[in-house]
């Protein structure tokens, strides 16, 4: 791991004394006030004077000019927890009316028309990862400024009406350090210098919703390129600047840009990129207008080229057109990922199927199917970055919708819908109605069926052969009791005959489909095939389902899939049916065995092996039952894995994945000997290098597994090892342990968690969480399965998505039982308030024991 990532440990937030009426509420606004206030206020422009010279709060003099249809009624201004010194309205200086949320503006003193707020407050920089956010670099002792605003948190830097669909012009000015840089959305105009302090002067931004405004102040390292009347800027901490990549950075944003300009037929719309590597987010990256800040946790030295894609591509879809609400917030985050993989399809070095293993038809189970699009009634139920698996159907079923019009009609559509609401607000029904401008056809049926409604259908290949050839076709489509909407859509149908060497693919149909079946009568009198993919390419959002002959094809001879993209998916059905019951796990693995030894491409191999540990860690939840198989099956991966490590020294890459493989495989006495050894030096495997990452995977891994002397080797990794990123893995190692008393510790440190505790801590217990009770510690993890179940409701209200996320992932209990499903049901229902990722996690967890269940009764003992 870089040392860009190794050094955030080296950076903290500053603390601060917050004033004295600070309530514990978030910063939250209700989609009933942000209906009402669209509709009585219009022509919004702020000036916010900013003064950043004193680190502990920063001062600020704002004017809020607006329009207003009607003085009715009180209006709300948003501002948290700060404190006010002045408040004019309209000329007339008042005592604020103000709840630590918001300032009442009394009817009786407001206009018909042109109204004048203006006011002066301090407010403390930020401990979190909402507001004005303050680090300040242990290394050199450096103080670094940065905003993160998503969803409703300008309020915790100005008085603002915090809601995306009412845009407003910003004009700000900084007072700040002389020695510092100072960013915003819109262009510098003017810089007074002063001996200590100087002032920066913006222009007028274009129209933006509060969230997507943003401050950078710091002595941040600078790289500056120019593109013609854009400029291009990298900027990062100073004890962090010598080991970025700098080159490779500039490159993927220019890359990037030509694409989208010529792929969009709209220019970028700014005047200015800065890409900004900032200590911490709530997320990976925050694309604010024209600023694009990325958590260095998040990258490397060398950044993420989807990444940086994504982030680009959100200054079109979320900038210069903004959602209206958060409804509809997967879309532009969902269309930037598309146009991102588009891009990475255009880059050479990438494969050409590479957005395909974005899809996540395959994982649309029970517990997340729920339609993209759906009411969200105050801005406290939006996710950091949205919930992953929506955001990845949402690229699914708008890749889906691009085959259904073309390219040449998405891309039209694409700029339609751009230029209409240039520096606007729009919603999805805007989306469609563009889309169906340019395909010059109805879409608003495609999207009911599919963004409006939850589900994933399923289909499979039904067909006869008579003396070697097809006599009859039929594509079988079936949907859930719960969800039972047959829907229409294009697939390609792929239809392979087995070789000695390969399977050869003779025939590729385009078909669109409807209703429970549809006869495809032009494939009669073709030849019989061995196997048939009835999602060819990845055309369609649909589970597939394998027909007896297909299955049986493709269990013995998926190795010789030529295509890496038709491999990957059909692995992919493969453990979709065995999640579901329809194929047994010793099956699978036997394919597994069969197949995986001939695997040279990454791509599918990496998505394979996580597969396989999935595998592993249903075998551990069965035990002790089913033991003496898989004991069995786990002797049998960690032999292969460390064969194929031991033979690929020609295919680097192949090698290390399945070191990875063995690493997490090796449960034996022997395979952690040779660990040991390894991390030792007395034994070595040829090709392989093993790089810090690589040695303290194995030192987790030893301790996880209580391995001998795996303490030991713990300490002496410390003293080899002693960044800070090491240190973290090294705690991680220490959790592992199986050690009651030592899990106790830190389970109690979870317990009292907080939102309001420095995010130096959150770091660390999103670090442990996943090593604090593995799916084979079952006792360890029993002692307090009860009280983590019973301080569910309490610890959710306390924290943040961000936390829960983790919790719900790694904390809930589960073993594989029907007590336990019957436990978590029984929470399911008595806490009705839970919050929306803590409501899914629950729901996902009696989802998986339901699987463990299933997948668990057909095997062998």
């Amino acid at each position: 791991m870089a040392a860009a990532v190794l050094l955030l440990s080296a950076c903290q937030s500053t603390p601060t004394t917050q004033p004295a009426h600070q309530a514990q509420d978030n910063a939250t606004i209700s989609a009933e006030q942000a209906r009402s206030r669209a509709n009585r206020i219009s022509d919004i422009h702020y000036q916010l004077a900013l003064d950043l010279s004193d680190n502990q709060y920063f001062s600020g003099e704002a004017t809020i000019s607006f329009s207003l249809n009607d003085n009715d009624a009180p209006l709300l201004l948003d501002l948290h927890q700060a404190r006010l010194h002045q408040l004019t309205i309209n000329g007339q200086r008042l005592y604020p009316n103000y709840d630590g949320q918001h300032l009442r503006l009394s009817p009786s003193l407001l206009n018909r028309g042109s109204n004048q707020v203006s006011l002066s407050y301090s407010h403390p920089y930020s401990i979190g990862d909402q507001g004005l956010i303050q680090a300040i670099d242990a290394v050199d002792g450096r103080r670094y400024l940065y905003s993160h605003l998503l969803p409703a948190s300008a309020q915790r830097m100005m008085p603002v009406f915090d809601q995306p669909n009412l845009k407003a012009v910003f004009q700000l000015s900084v007072t700040a350090p002389s020695d510092w840089r100072v960013f915003s959305a819109a262009a510098e105009r003017e810089q007074r210098h002063g001996t200590n302090l100087s002032q920066w002067f913006f222009a007028p931004s274009p129209p933006l919703s509060p969230h997507t405004f943003s401050l950078i102040a710091g002595p941040y390292h600078q790289w500056q390129s120019d593109e013609a009347s854009l400029t291009l800027r990298l900027l990062a901490r100073q004890s962090i600047a010598h080991q970025i990549d700098t080159d490779t950075w500039l490159a993927q944003t220019h890359q990037g840009l030509t694409f989208y300009r010529q792929q969009l037929g709209v220019d970028y719309p700014f005047n200015h990129y800065n890409q900004i590597l900032v200590p911490h987010l709530p997320t990976q990256t925050m694309a604010n207008a024209a600023n694009a800040t990325f958590a260095e946790t998040a990258i490397d030295a060398t950044p993420s080229l989807s990444l940086n894609l994504h982030t680009l591509a959100q200054q079109w879809f979320g900038n210069l057109v903004t959602l209206n609400w958060w409804d509809s917030f997967w879309l532009s985050q969902s269309l930037g990922i598309l146009l991102a993989n588009k891009a990475m399809i255009a880059d050479p070095s990438t494969p050409a199927w590479y957005q395909d293993i974005h899809n996540v038809y395959q994982l649309d189970d029970k517990h997340s199917l729920t339609p993209p699009e759906q009411a969200v009634m105050n801005s406290a139920q939006v996710e950091p970055g949205v919930n992953q698996a929506m955001l990845s159907k949402g690229v699914a079923l708008l890749t889906q919708l691009n085959y259904l019009v073309g390219d040449t009609a998405f891309n039209q559509g694409l700029q339609y819908y751009l230029e209409q609401h240039r520096f606007g607000n729009a919603n999805l029904d805007d989306f469609i109605a563009s889309l169906s401008l340019a395909a010059k056809r109805p879409l608003a049926t495609w999207a009911q069926q599919w963004l409006y409604q939850a589900g994933v259908n399923r289909i499979e290949a039904q067909f006869q052969c008579s003396n070697g050839r097809i006599s009859h076709f039929n594509l079988h489509q079936s949907a859930s009791e719960q969800y039972p909407t047959l829907r229409q859509q294009k697939v390609k149908l792929g239809l392979f005959t087995l070789g000695r060497d390969t399977l050869h693919r003779n025939l590729v149909v385009a078909t669109t489909y409807s209703g429970s079946d549809t006869e495809i009568k032009r494939l009669q009198g073709v030849r019989c095939p061995d196997l048939v993919f009835p999602n060819y390419q990845d055309w369609g959002y649909v589970q597939v389902q394998l027909d007896p002959e297909s299955l049986t094809t493709a269990l013995l001879h998926l190795s010789k899939v030529d295509e890496p993209k038709l491999r990957i998916m059909l692995w992919q059905t493969l453990w979709h049916s065995v999640t579901r019951g329809e194929l047994t796990l010793d099956r699978f693995l036997g394919s597994v065995f069969i197949n995986a030894p001939q695997e040279d491409d990454p791509q599918v191999l990496q998505p394979l092996l996580s597969q396989l540990r999935q595998a592993k860690a249903l075998l551990e939840q069965m035990s002790p039952n089913r033991q003496h198989y898989s004991q069995r099956a786990m002797r049998a991966l960690e032999q292969m894995s460390l064969r194929l490590t031991m033979s690929r020294q020609a295919m680097p890459e192949i090698q290390h994945l399945w070191l990875e493989a063995y690493i997490d495989f090796a449960l034996s006495h022997q395979a952690k000997q040779h660990l040991s050894a390894l991390l030792n030096g007395t034994e070595w495997l040829t090709g392989v290098e093993l790089t810090p990452t690589l040695r303290w995977a194995m030192v987790i891994h030893l301790n996880r597994y209580d391995a001998i002397g795996a303490q030991r080797l713990l300490q002496q990794e410390k003293l080899r090892d002693s960044s800070p990123q090491a240190q973290m893995l090294a705690l991680s190692a220490e959790v592992a342990q199986p050690i009651a008393a030592q899990k106790r510790q830190w389970f109690e440190r979870i317990q009292r968690h907080n939102a309001d505790a420095d995010s130096q801590m959150l770091a660390k217990l999103l670090r442990i969480m996943p090593h604090l009770y593995p799916s084979e510690q079952k006792a360890l993890s029993q002692a307090t399965a009860e009280q983590r179940l019973n301080e569910l409701a309490q610890l959710d209200k306390r924290n943040s998505a961000r936390f829960m996320q983790a919790y719900n992932q790694y904390l809930l209990p589960q073993e594989c039982s029907y007590a336990s499903v019957a436990r978590l049901s029984r929470l399911l229902n008595s806490e009705p308030d839970l919050s929306p990722v803590t409501l899914r996690g629950v729901k996902q967890a009696i989802e998986a024991e339901q699987a463990c269940i299933t997948i668990q009764q057909p095997l062998r003992q």
